[in-house]
C-alpha cells in the first residue's frame, strides 16, 4: 500500500512539473517569435549585418529594438513595429548614452535598490532609455531618460 503512495505522489509531482514547463514555453513562445521575427526583418532590410541582442519594448507602441553592427561595423539600434515588421528609426549607439549611463543618472536622483530592466525604445519619435527598478519603499518605478542627452523625459513612480 505504501509503494502505492509513493508512486502516485511521485506521477504527481512530475505531471505537475511537466505542465508547469509546458506552460512557460509557450508563455514565451510569442516574445521569441516576435524578437526572431525583428531580427530577421533587420537583417532582410540592410540595416544590420549582425545582431547582438534583442529587446521587446512596450511604450506607447509595442516594438522590438534590435542591437548590432551595421556594415561599417557600428553599433546600431533599430527599432522595428511589433506587428508589421516595418522600421520605426534608426539611430547610431555613438550617438547617445549607454544604458549603465542612463541607470546612473538615475540612481543620482532617485533611491533604487534592485534595477528590474533597462530597455532602449521609441517614444514620440525620439529614442529612450526605460529604466524599471524598486526604490527603497519597495515599489516598482519607471523613469525615461532620452537616449541623445541624458536628459529626463518622463518619471512614473511608486507603483
Amino acid at each position: 500500500m505504501m509503494n502505492w503512495v509513493k508512486f502516485i505522489a511521485a506521477f504527481l509531482l512530475a505531471l505537475s512539473l511537466i505542465i508547469t514547463v509546458i506552460v512557460f514555453y509557450n508563455a514565451n513562445a510569442p516574445f521569441s517569435a516576435a524578437q526572431q521575427k525583428a531580427e530577421a526583418d533587420a537583417l532582410k532590410s540592410g540595416a544590420l549585418q549582425s545582431v547582438e541582442r534583442t529587446e521587446i519594448y512596450n511604450g506607447t507602441n509595442s516594438m522590438v529594438t534590435v542591437i548590432g553592427k551595421d556594415d561599417e561595423g557600428n553599433d546600431k539600434a533599430v527599432f522595428i513595429e511589433e506587428k508589421t515588421g516595418e522600421i520605426l528609426d534608426e539611430v547610431a549607439m555613438k550617438d547617445g548614452i549607454g544604458a549603465q549611463t542612463a541607470i546612473d543618472t538615475v540612481k543620482a536622483e532617485l533611491s533604487v535598490t534592485k534595477i528590474l530592466h533597462v530597455s532602449l525604445g521609441l517614444e514620440e519619435g525620439h529614442p529612450v532609455w526605460e529604466v524599471a527598478f524598486k526604490s527603497e519603499n519597495g515599489k516598482l518605478n519607471y523613469v525615461y531618460v532620452f537616449f541623445e542627452n541624458g536628459e529626463w523625459w518622463k518619471r512614473i513612480l511608486n507603483l
